[in-house]
């Protein structure tokens, strides 16, 4: 869906409030919100001056926090709303618009970086189209590099199903959750796992 700069700013108020009130009460989908980006941000704030790509930005609230930390950042977001309001408060960044149903960016296929973060994105994506993303993010990571993905997922299927259960009619049927047992059978040793809420994970890949 494109929203235009009305929708957008409609669409962002009700999503930092469903944020909120879901960490207020430890529920899903956002229980551990706050523990995924402050997780990221620790990461990254460790190496300033840091290349990084943030992918599928939203409304831009790590952004910001990346680049307060010293981050030389790089970013795209599908809608061309959400891009020209972070850009007005980053304008330093290289910020575009791109859909991820479109693959890797034509204007990014050359360059590689320190970090490449996605939060609270991917999971728009099907199961195959994220390990595909995943794979061309190690692909553009410099030798030392890695991809921090912070979204919703679970330790394994009985987690998911139980989630979805306890959730009823406030889960999402339209997203599709990773699971640590499921990325660890594809990635192996290239993959950690930091758990940050029942719903909620820091997914971490090394460069390829």
């Amino acid at each position: 869906m494109v929203l235009n700069q009305e929708g957008f700013n409609q669409w962002a108020a009700n999503y930092d409030q469903s944020v909120a009130q879901s960490q207020q009460e430890q529920s899903y989908p956002f229980a551990g919100y706050d523990e995924v980006l402050a997780r990221i941000e620790k990461r990254i704030a460790a190496h300033p001056g840091a290349l990084v790509l943030d992918a599928g930005f939203g409304t831009g609230v790590l952004t910001e926090r990346l680049a307060r930390a010293g981050a030389v950042l790089s970013g795209f977001d599908f809608a061309s709303a959400m891009v020209d309001s972070v850009k007005k408060k980053l304008p330093q960044a290289q910020l575009f618009i791109h859909d991820f149903n479109d693959g890797w960016p034509a204007v990014l296929a050359e360059d590689q970086f320190d970090f490449i973060v996605s939060t609270y994105a991917l999971h728009h994506c099907g199961m195959a189209d994220q390990i595909d993303w995943i794979q061309a993010m190690t692909a553009h990571l410099k030798p030392q590099g890695q991809v921090l993905i912070g979204d919703i997922a679970f330790e394994n299927e009985e987690a998911y199903k139980l989630c979805r259960r306890q959730a009823a009619s406030r889960w999402d049927a339209e997203e599709t959750y990773l699971t640590r047992e499921q990325l660890q059978s594809i990635f192996g040793g290239q993959f950690t796992w930091e758990r940050c809420s029942f719903c909620a994970a820091l997914m971490i890949f090394k460069a390829c």
